[in-house]
């Protein structure tokens, strides 16, 4: 009697590994990637981040992003402005967009279109970017990226 108690649960056991799984469809709760190798992946508010890899290794950068900052401008914008290095010998060609964001880190406006920044040999360019809002603008983020 026990050997064929074994052998049915034995089956049902073999019958239960067969089934699939049921997958859940529909919105899933979002999940915090937390990856050692780019702690800075999510976005950083108020700072300028540098899109390709390339552009940002400790060792052999071609660029440096030397100053940033924010002000409001007469008309109540939100003006950003970011100094870049060129740190190689030859003449390179960027491209940044900014996004703003209000005091809750809500989006105040799609991100600005991208601008080319040329920069010449071991020289520093600027850019600068103005929100299309007034008051309600209180945060900004900045990508930088090699032109495409």
């Amino acid at each position: 009697m026990n050997f064929t108690k074994t052998l049915i649960a034995l089956g049902c056991v073999t019958l239960l590994g067969a089934c699939q799984t049921v997958s859940q469809e529909g919105a899933q709760m979002g999940v915090r990637v937390e990856d050692a190798n780019s702690p800075t992946a999510r976005i950083m508010y108020d700072q300028v981040v540098i899109l390709d890899k390339v552009l940002q290794n400790a060792k052999t950068g071609k660029i440096a992003i030397e100053g940033q900052g924010a002000s409001r401008t007469p008309t109540g914008t939100l003006k950003v402005t970011v100094a870049v290095r060129n740190r190689t010998d030859f003449n390179q060609t960027l491209e940044l967009r900014t996004s703003y964001f209000d005091s809750g880190f809500g989006p105040t406006e799609k991100p600005s279109g991208w601008t080319r920044l040329h920069l010449d040999p071991n020289g520093v360019g600027h850019y600068q970017e103005s929100s299309m809002g007034t008051g309600n603008v209180a945060h900004y983020y900045v990508e930088v990226r090699e032109a495409r």
